[in-house]
Protein backbone atom coordinates (compact mmCIF):
# COMPACT_ATOMS: atom_id res chain seq x y z
CA UNK A 1 0.00 0.00 0.00
CA UNK A 2 1.31 3.46 -0.94
CA UNK A 3 2.48 5.50 2.04
CA UNK A 4 1.91 9.29 1.82
CA UNK A 5 5.05 11.41 2.03
CA UNK A 6 3.70 13.18 5.12
CA UNK A 7 3.72 9.84 6.97
CA UNK A 8 6.82 8.38 5.36
CA UNK A 9 8.93 11.38 6.37
CA UNK A 10 7.33 11.98 9.76
CA UNK A 11 10.13 12.81 12.25
CA UNK A 12 11.22 9.84 14.36
CA UNK A 13 13.54 11.61 16.83
CA UNK A 14 13.73 15.06 18.39
CA UNK A 15 16.81 15.88 16.32
CA UNK A 16 14.83 15.37 13.09
CA UNK A 17 12.07 17.79 14.14
CA UNK A 18 11.94 20.60 11.56
CA UNK A 19 11.73 24.30 12.40
CA UNK A 20 11.07 24.05 16.17
CA UNK A 21 14.52 24.60 17.64
CA UNK A 22 13.54 25.91 21.12
CA UNK A 23 11.12 23.01 21.64
CA UNK A 24 13.68 20.52 20.40
CA UNK A 25 16.31 21.84 22.82
CA UNK A 26 14.00 22.04 25.85
CA UNK A 27 12.57 18.52 25.44
CA UNK A 28 16.01 17.03 24.73
CA UNK A 29 17.38 18.54 27.95
CA UNK A 30 14.31 17.47 29.91
CA UNK A 31 14.66 13.85 28.80
CA UNK A 32 18.44 13.78 29.21
CA UNK A 33 18.28 15.18 32.75
CA UNK A 34 15.16 13.08 33.54
CA UNK A 35 13.15 16.16 34.51
CA UNK A 36 9.86 14.89 33.13
CA UNK A 37 6.78 17.01 33.76
CA UNK A 38 3.49 15.25 34.60
CA UNK A 39 1.67 17.09 31.80
CA UNK A 40 2.59 18.91 28.57
CA UNK A 41 0.47 21.16 26.38
CA UNK A 42 1.51 21.38 22.72
CA UNK A 43 -0.19 24.23 20.87
CA UNK A 44 0.20 25.69 17.38
CA UNK A 45 -1.10 25.65 13.78
CA UNK A 46 -1.89 22.42 11.96
CA UNK A 47 0.93 20.39 10.45
CA UNK A 48 3.73 21.86 12.59
CA UNK A 49 4.69 18.67 14.47
CA UNK A 50 2.62 18.57 17.68
CA UNK A 51 1.39 14.96 17.49
CA UNK A 52 4.68 13.77 15.98
CA UNK A 53 6.56 15.36 18.90
CA UNK A 54 4.17 13.69 21.35
CA UNK A 55 5.00 10.29 19.82
CA UNK A 56 8.72 11.05 19.85
CA UNK A 57 8.54 12.04 23.53
CA UNK A 58 6.64 8.83 24.32
CA UNK A 59 9.35 6.78 22.55
CA UNK A 60 12.09 8.72 24.35
CA UNK A 61 10.53 7.90 27.70
CA UNK A 62 9.91 4.21 26.94
CA UNK A 63 12.68 3.03 24.59
CA UNK A 64 13.66 -0.47 25.77
CA UNK A 65 17.20 -0.28 24.37
CA UNK A 66 18.09 2.33 26.98
CA UNK A 67 18.21 1.89 30.74
CA UNK A 68 16.85 5.43 31.25
CA UNK A 69 14.81 7.87 29.15
CA UNK A 70 16.82 8.88 26.09
CA UNK A 71 16.64 11.78 23.63
CA UNK A 72 17.58 9.36 20.83
CA UNK A 73 15.10 6.43 20.83
CA UNK A 74 16.29 3.47 18.78
CA UNK A 75 13.06 3.13 16.72
CA UNK A 76 13.82 -0.60 16.54
CA UNK A 77 12.74 -2.07 19.88
CA UNK A 78 9.27 -3.47 20.54
CA UNK A 79 8.14 -0.35 22.38
CA UNK A 80 9.29 2.11 19.69
CA UNK A 81 7.72 0.09 16.88
CA UNK A 82 4.44 -0.28 18.77
CA UNK A 83 4.26 3.48 19.42
CA UNK A 84 4.96 4.25 15.75
CA UNK A 85 2.26 1.77 14.71
CA UNK A 86 -0.20 3.23 17.21
CA UNK A 87 -0.86 -0.06 19.05
CA UNK A 88 1.29 0.31 22.17
CA UNK A 89 -0.27 -0.94 25.40
CA UNK A 90 1.35 1.88 27.36
CA UNK A 91 0.89 4.82 24.99
CA UNK A 92 -2.69 5.79 24.20
CA UNK A 93 -3.56 8.35 21.54
CA UNK A 94 -7.07 9.59 22.29
CA UNK A 95 -9.19 11.61 19.88
CA UNK A 96 -10.71 14.22 22.20
CA UNK A 97 -13.30 15.16 19.58
CA UNK A 98 -15.05 11.79 19.91
CA UNK A 99 -14.19 11.18 23.59
CA UNK A 100 -15.09 14.53 25.06
CA UNK A 101 -17.56 13.77 27.84
CA UNK A 102 -17.27 13.48 31.61
CA UNK A 103 -17.59 9.67 31.44
CA UNK A 104 -14.65 9.53 29.02
CA UNK A 105 -12.62 11.65 31.45
CA UNK A 106 -13.47 9.35 34.37
CA UNK A 107 -12.48 6.29 32.31
CA UNK A 108 -9.16 7.95 31.50
CA UNK A 109 -8.54 8.64 35.20
CA UNK A 110 -9.21 4.99 36.04
CA UNK A 111 -6.85 3.76 33.31
CA UNK A 112 -4.09 6.02 34.61
CA UNK A 113 -4.00 4.05 37.87
CA UNK A 114 -2.78 0.89 36.11
CA UNK A 115 0.96 0.27 36.00
CA UNK A 116 2.70 0.15 32.59
CA UNK A 117 2.59 -3.26 30.90
CA UNK A 118 6.14 -3.25 29.47
CA UNK A 119 7.47 0.32 29.66
CA UNK A 120 8.60 2.91 32.19
CA UNK A 121 5.68 5.29 31.67
CA UNK A 122 2.05 5.23 30.67
CA UNK A 123 1.60 8.12 28.23
CA UNK A 124 -1.79 9.57 27.30
CA UNK A 125 -1.84 11.78 24.19
CA UNK A 126 -5.06 13.81 23.92
CA UNK A 127 -5.28 15.11 20.37
CA UNK A 128 -7.36 18.28 19.81
CA UNK A 129 -7.89 18.53 23.55
CA UNK A 130 -9.85 21.78 23.17
CA UNK A 131 -12.76 19.58 22.03
CA UNK A 132 -13.17 18.27 25.59
CA UNK A 133 -16.23 19.70 27.28
CA UNK A 134 -15.72 22.08 30.19
CA UNK A 135 -17.01 19.39 32.55
CA UNK A 136 -14.53 16.85 31.16
CA UNK A 137 -11.64 19.29 31.48
CA UNK A 138 -12.62 20.07 35.07
CA UNK A 139 -12.83 16.35 35.84
CA UNK A 140 -9.22 15.90 34.64
CA UNK A 141 -7.79 18.77 36.69
CA UNK A 142 -6.66 16.79 39.71
CA UNK A 143 -5.31 13.89 37.67
CA UNK A 144 -3.30 16.18 35.37
CA UNK A 145 -1.86 18.14 38.28
CA UNK A 146 -0.86 15.13 40.38
CA UNK A 147 -0.99 11.96 38.27
CA UNK A 148 0.65 8.69 39.39
CA UNK A 149 4.43 8.83 39.07
CA UNK A 150 4.37 6.53 36.04
CA UNK A 151 1.88 8.66 34.03
CA UNK A 152 2.57 11.52 31.58
CA UNK A 153 -0.18 13.49 29.85
CA UNK A 154 0.47 15.21 26.50
CA UNK A 155 -2.33 17.50 25.32
CA UNK A 156 -2.25 18.73 21.71
CA UNK A 157 -4.42 21.50 20.30
CA UNK A 158 -4.66 23.98 17.44
CA UNK A 159 -6.90 26.28 19.52
CA UNK A 160 -5.20 26.92 22.83
CA UNK A 161 -7.66 29.68 23.77
CA UNK A 162 -10.39 27.03 24.15
CA UNK A 163 -8.42 25.11 26.77
CA UNK A 164 -9.41 26.09 30.31
CA UNK A 165 -6.78 28.25 32.05
CA UNK A 166 -6.92 25.83 34.97
CA UNK A 167 -5.74 23.07 32.61
CA UNK A 168 -3.03 25.04 30.80
CA UNK A 169 -1.61 26.35 34.09
CA UNK A 170 -0.99 22.76 35.21
CA UNK A 171 0.96 21.90 32.05
CA UNK A 172 4.32 22.81 30.60
CA UNK A 173 3.23 24.65 27.47
CA UNK A 174 5.17 24.47 24.21
CA UNK A 175 4.05 26.78 21.41
CA UNK A 176 4.75 25.30 17.99
CA UNK A 177 5.20 28.08 15.43
CA UNK A 178 4.30 28.03 11.77
CA UNK A 179 7.39 26.91 9.84
CA UNK A 180 9.36 29.45 7.84
CA UNK A 181 9.43 29.33 4.04
CA UNK A 182 13.14 28.45 4.19
CA UNK A 183 12.56 25.50 6.56
CA UNK A 184 9.77 24.05 4.42
CA UNK A 185 11.75 24.55 1.19
CA UNK A 186 14.75 22.79 2.73
CA UNK A 187 12.69 19.79 3.81
CA UNK A 188 10.83 19.58 0.49
CA UNK A 189 14.15 19.64 -1.39
CA UNK A 190 15.47 16.75 0.73
CA UNK A 191 12.33 14.69 0.20
CA UNK A 192 12.27 15.43 -3.55
CA UNK A 193 15.90 14.32 -3.83
CA UNK A 194 15.31 11.07 -1.94
CA UNK A 195 12.12 10.31 -3.87
CA UNK A 196 13.67 11.29 -7.25
CA UNK A 197 10.98 13.92 -7.82
CA UNK A 198 11.97 16.53 -10.43
CA UNK A 199 10.83 19.95 -9.27
CA UNK A 200 11.83 23.51 -10.15
CA UNK A 201 13.11 25.76 -7.35
CA UNK A 202 10.31 28.29 -7.91
CA UNK A 203 7.74 25.49 -7.64
CA UNK A 204 9.24 24.42 -4.31
CA UNK A 205 8.93 27.97 -2.97
CA UNK A 206 5.36 28.20 -4.23
CA UNK A 207 4.42 24.98 -2.42
CA UNK A 208 5.99 26.34 0.77
CA UNK A 209 4.02 29.59 0.50
CA UNK A 210 0.77 27.77 -0.25
CA UNK A 211 1.16 25.52 2.82
CA UNK A 212 1.01 28.53 5.18
CA UNK A 213 3.64 27.22 7.56
CA UNK A 214 2.42 23.61 7.73
CA UNK A 215 4.95 20.99 6.64
CA UNK A 216 2.32 18.26 6.46
CA UNK A 217 0.27 20.27 3.95
CA UNK A 218 3.41 20.95 1.91
CA UNK A 219 4.33 17.25 1.76
CA UNK A 220 0.76 16.30 0.85
CA UNK A 221 0.82 18.76 -2.06
CA UNK A 222 4.26 17.54 -3.18
CA UNK A 223 2.99 13.95 -3.09
CA UNK A 224 0.03 14.91 -5.27
CA UNK A 225 2.17 16.89 -7.72
CA UNK A 226 4.63 14.01 -8.08
CA UNK A 227 1.88 12.14 -9.95
CA UNK A 228 2.12 14.64 -12.84
CA UNK A 229 4.79 12.46 -14.46
CA UNK A 230 7.04 15.39 -15.42
CA UNK A 231 9.12 18.09 -13.78
CA UNK A 232 6.94 20.07 -11.39
CA UNK A 233 6.73 23.70 -12.50
CA UNK A 234 5.07 26.71 -10.80
CA UNK A 235 2.11 26.39 -13.20
CA UNK A 236 1.48 22.85 -11.94
CA UNK A 237 1.44 24.04 -8.32
CA UNK A 238 -1.05 26.79 -9.13
CA UNK A 239 -3.33 24.44 -11.08
CA UNK A 240 -3.34 21.65 -8.49
CA UNK A 241 -3.71 23.98 -5.50
CA UNK A 242 -6.52 25.90 -7.20
CA UNK A 243 -4.69 29.23 -7.27
CA UNK A 244 -4.57 31.95 -9.93
CA UNK A 245 -1.70 32.29 -12.40
CA UNK A 246 0.60 35.23 -11.82
CA UNK A 247 0.12 36.47 -15.39
CA UNK A 248 -3.66 36.65 -14.88
CA UNK A 249 -3.25 38.62 -11.66
CA UNK A 250 -0.66 40.91 -13.23
CA UNK A 251 -2.99 41.50 -16.18
CA UNK A 252 -5.85 42.61 -13.90
CA UNK A 253 -3.65 44.95 -11.84
CA UNK A 254 -2.07 46.47 -14.96
CA UNK A 255 -5.53 47.04 -16.46
CA UNK A 256 -6.56 48.76 -13.21
CA UNK A 257 -3.48 50.99 -13.44
CA UNK A 258 -4.39 51.91 -17.05
CA UNK A 259 -8.00 52.57 -16.10
CA UNK A 260 -9.16 50.02 -18.69
CA UNK A 261 -12.55 49.06 -17.24
CA UNK A 262 -13.47 46.67 -20.05
CA UNK A 263 -10.22 44.69 -19.73
CA UNK A 264 -10.66 44.46 -15.96
CA UNK A 265 -14.23 43.17 -16.20
CA UNK A 266 -13.35 40.71 -18.98
CA UNK A 267 -10.38 39.34 -16.99
CA UNK A 268 -12.50 38.89 -13.87
CA UNK A 269 -15.27 37.16 -15.85
CA UNK A 270 -12.75 34.82 -17.52
CA UNK A 271 -11.40 33.78 -14.12
CA UNK A 272 -14.87 33.20 -12.69
CA UNK A 273 -15.89 31.17 -15.76
CA UNK A 274 -12.77 29.01 -15.31
CA UNK A 275 -13.93 28.06 -11.81
CA UNK A 276 -12.16 30.64 -9.63
CA UNK A 277 -14.38 31.99 -6.86
CA UNK A 278 -14.78 35.74 -6.26
CA UNK A 279 -13.34 35.24 -2.77
CA UNK A 280 -10.20 33.60 -4.20
CA UNK A 281 -9.76 36.38 -6.78
CA UNK A 282 -10.17 39.06 -4.11
CA UNK A 283 -7.77 37.41 -1.65
CA UNK A 284 -5.21 36.94 -4.44
CA UNK A 285 -5.45 40.63 -5.36
CA UNK A 286 -5.09 41.51 -1.69
CA UNK A 287 -1.80 39.58 -1.61
CA UNK A 288 -0.62 41.37 -4.78
CA UNK A 289 -1.34 44.84 -3.40
CA UNK A 290 0.28 43.89 -0.11
CA UNK A 291 3.44 43.00 -2.03
CA UNK A 292 3.18 46.21 -4.07
CA UNK A 293 3.05 48.22 -0.86
CA UNK A 294 6.24 46.53 0.38
CA UNK A 295 8.04 46.97 -2.95
CA UNK A 296 7.06 50.64 -3.06
CA UNK A 297 8.08 51.29 0.55
CA UNK A 298 11.15 49.14 1.12
CA UNK A 299 14.18 48.88 -1.19
CA UNK A 300 15.59 45.41 -1.81
CA UNK A 301 12.45 43.74 -0.45
CA UNK A 302 12.55 40.60 -2.59
CA UNK A 303 12.74 38.29 0.43
CA UNK A 304 9.53 39.80 1.87
CA UNK A 305 7.39 38.94 -1.15
CA UNK A 306 4.68 36.42 -0.26
CA UNK A 307 2.40 36.31 -3.32
CA UNK A 308 2.68 34.63 -6.71
CA UNK A 309 3.93 37.64 -8.69
CA UNK A 310 7.67 37.86 -9.19
CA UNK A 311 9.72 40.73 -7.82
CA UNK A 312 10.38 42.08 -11.32
CA UNK A 313 6.64 42.06 -12.12
CA UNK A 314 5.89 43.90 -8.89
CA UNK A 315 8.61 46.50 -9.51
CA UNK A 316 7.23 47.19 -12.97
CA UNK A 317 3.68 47.67 -11.70
CA UNK A 318 4.76 49.68 -8.64
CA UNK A 319 6.58 52.19 -10.86
CA UNK A 320 3.22 53.41 -12.20
CA UNK A 321 1.58 53.69 -8.75
CA UNK A 322 2.12 55.91 -5.74
CA UNK A 323 2.00 54.87 -2.11
CA UNK A 324 -1.41 56.46 -1.46
CA UNK A 325 -3.04 54.66 -4.42
CA UNK A 326 -1.81 51.28 -3.21
CA UNK A 327 -2.94 52.01 0.35
CA UNK A 328 -6.39 53.12 -0.88
CA UNK A 329 -6.68 49.95 -2.98
CA UNK A 330 -5.90 47.80 0.06
CA UNK A 331 -8.61 49.56 2.06
CA UNK A 332 -11.10 49.00 -0.78
CA UNK A 333 -10.19 45.29 -1.02
CA UNK A 334 -10.58 44.85 2.73
CA UNK A 335 -13.99 46.51 2.63
CA UNK A 336 -15.12 44.34 -0.28
CA UNK A 337 -13.86 41.20 1.45
CA UNK A 338 -16.30 41.74 4.31
CA UNK A 339 -19.11 42.40 1.80
CA UNK A 340 -18.41 39.14 -0.03
CA UNK A 341 -18.98 37.16 3.18
CA UNK A 342 -22.62 38.22 3.42
CA UNK A 343 -23.65 38.63 -0.21
CA UNK A 344 -25.36 36.02 -2.37
CA UNK A 345 -23.99 37.53 -5.59
CA UNK A 346 -20.23 37.44 -5.17
CA UNK A 347 -19.40 37.98 -8.85
CA UNK A 348 -21.25 41.30 -8.96
CA UNK A 349 -19.60 42.57 -5.80
CA UNK A 350 -16.21 41.57 -7.19
CA UNK A 351 -16.84 43.63 -10.33
CA UNK A 352 -17.97 46.60 -8.23
CA UNK A 353 -14.80 46.28 -6.16
CA UNK A 354 -12.57 46.22 -9.26
CA UNK A 355 -14.28 49.29 -10.72
CA UNK A 356 -13.79 51.08 -7.39
CA UNK A 357 -10.11 50.20 -7.54
CA UNK A 358 -9.88 52.00 -10.88
CA UNK A 359 -11.54 55.06 -9.35
CA UNK A 360 -9.13 54.95 -6.38
CA UNK A 361 -6.21 54.78 -8.78
CA UNK A 362 -7.30 57.85 -10.74
CA UNK A 363 -6.28 60.45 -8.14
CA UNK A 364 -6.76 64.07 -9.18
CA UNK A 365 -4.16 66.60 -7.99
CA UNK A 366 -5.24 68.84 -5.16
CA UNK A 367 -5.47 72.61 -5.69
CA UNK A 368 -2.25 73.02 -3.73
CA UNK A 369 -0.53 70.62 -6.12
CA UNK A 370 -1.76 72.60 -9.13
CA UNK A 371 -0.41 75.81 -7.60
CA UNK A 372 2.94 74.17 -6.92
CA UNK A 373 3.22 72.95 -10.51
CA UNK A 374 2.11 76.35 -11.88
CA UNK A 375 5.27 77.93 -10.51
CA UNK A 376 7.23 76.59 -13.45
CA UNK A 377 7.39 77.79 -17.03
CA UNK A 378 6.15 75.99 -20.13
CA UNK A 379 8.80 73.25 -20.23
CA UNK A 380 8.17 72.32 -16.59
CA UNK A 381 11.50 73.58 -15.24
CA UNK A 382 11.47 76.65 -13.06
CA UNK A 383 14.25 79.15 -12.55
CA UNK A 384 17.11 78.29 -10.25
CA UNK A 385 15.58 80.56 -7.63
CA UNK A 386 12.20 78.79 -7.88
CA UNK A 387 13.78 75.34 -7.70
CA UNK A 388 15.92 76.30 -4.71
CA UNK A 389 12.84 77.69 -2.98
CA UNK A 390 10.86 74.52 -3.59
CA UNK A 391 13.75 72.34 -2.43
CA UNK A 392 14.07 74.44 0.70
CA UNK A 393 10.37 73.86 1.41
CA UNK A 394 10.87 70.11 0.95
CA UNK A 395 13.79 70.03 3.39
CA UNK A 396 11.87 72.18 5.88
CA UNK A 397 8.87 69.79 5.76
CA UNK A 398 11.09 66.74 6.23
CA UNK A 399 11.77 65.08 9.57
CA UNK A 400 15.06 66.17 11.16
CA UNK A 401 16.51 62.67 10.75
CA UNK A 402 16.21 62.95 6.93
CA UNK A 403 17.26 66.57 6.49
CA UNK A 404 20.97 65.80 6.62
CA UNK A 405 20.71 63.45 3.63
CA UNK A 406 18.45 65.68 1.51
CA UNK A 407 20.46 68.83 2.23
CA UNK A 408 23.39 67.23 0.35
CA UNK A 409 21.35 67.20 -2.87
CA UNK A 410 20.19 69.90 -5.27
CA UNK A 411 16.90 70.02 -7.18
CA UNK A 412 17.77 70.59 -10.84
CA UNK A 413 14.36 69.94 -12.44
CA UNK A 414 10.77 69.10 -11.57
CA UNK A 415 8.54 68.30 -14.51
CA UNK A 416 5.13 66.56 -14.30
CA UNK A 417 6.05 64.61 -11.19
CA UNK A 418 9.53 63.72 -12.46
CA UNK A 419 12.16 65.03 -10.10
CA UNK A 420 15.91 65.14 -10.89
CA UNK A 421 18.39 65.57 -8.04
CA UNK A 422 22.08 66.30 -8.38
CA UNK A 423 24.43 64.82 -5.77
CA UNK A 424 28.17 64.45 -5.35
CA UNK A 425 29.75 61.19 -6.47
CA UNK A 426 30.42 60.17 -2.86
CA UNK A 427 26.67 60.36 -2.09
CA UNK A 428 25.39 58.81 -5.31
CA UNK A 429 25.26 55.20 -4.08
CA UNK A 430 23.50 56.14 -0.84
CA UNK A 431 20.80 58.10 -2.67
CA UNK A 432 20.29 55.26 -5.19
CA UNK A 433 19.96 52.71 -2.39
CA UNK A 434 17.33 54.83 -0.61
CA UNK A 435 15.58 56.17 -3.71
CA UNK A 436 12.17 54.74 -2.72
CA UNK A 437 12.39 56.53 0.64
CA UNK A 438 13.50 59.75 -1.06
CA UNK A 439 10.52 59.55 -3.44
CA UNK A 440 8.17 59.05 -0.52
CA UNK A 441 9.64 61.96 1.46
CA UNK A 442 9.54 64.39 -1.47
CA UNK A 443 6.05 63.26 -2.53
CA UNK A 444 4.75 63.79 0.99
CA UNK A 445 6.27 67.29 1.15
CA UNK A 446 4.93 68.31 -2.28
CA UNK A 447 1.61 66.50 -1.68
CA UNK A 448 1.73 64.61 -4.96
CA UNK A 449 3.53 61.53 -6.23
CA UNK A 450 6.99 61.97 -7.79
CA UNK A 451 9.59 59.75 -9.38
CA UNK A 452 13.19 60.66 -8.63
CA UNK A 453 16.27 60.37 -10.82
CA UNK A 454 19.75 60.90 -9.37
CA UNK A 455 22.59 62.61 -11.26
CA UNK A 456 26.23 62.90 -10.25
CA UNK A 457 27.94 66.32 -10.18
CA UNK A 458 31.40 67.21 -9.00
CA UNK A 459 30.37 70.21 -6.93
CA UNK A 460 26.95 70.85 -5.44
CA UNK A 461 26.10 74.42 -4.55
CA UNK A 462 22.79 74.76 -2.79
Amino acid sequence: MHQPLSLKYRPKTLSSLVGQEPIKTALTNAVTSIKIAPAYLFTGPRGTGKTSTARILAKSLNCLNSQTPTATPCNKCTSCKAIDAGNSLDVSEIDAASHNGVEDARELIERSNFAPAMSRYRVFVLDECHQLSSSAQNALLKCIEEPPSHVVFILCTTEAHKVLPTISSRCQTFNFKALSIEAIVGQLSKVALQESIAIADEATKLIARHSEGGLRDALQLLSQLSLMGEEIRPDHVIEVSGGIHSNDLAGIVQAICRGDMLAVLQSARTLIDSGKTPKLILSSLLAVYRDLLIVKSVPKSESAIAGTLTYSQLRQIASSLDFHSIDAALMQLQKSESQLRVTTNGATWLEVCLLNLIQKNERQPLPEQQVSRAQYNGNGNGTTKDLNSVWGQVIEATKPANRTLLSRAKLVSLNDGKCVLAVQASDFKKFQTNIASVERIIGKALEYSVTVAIEQQEVISV
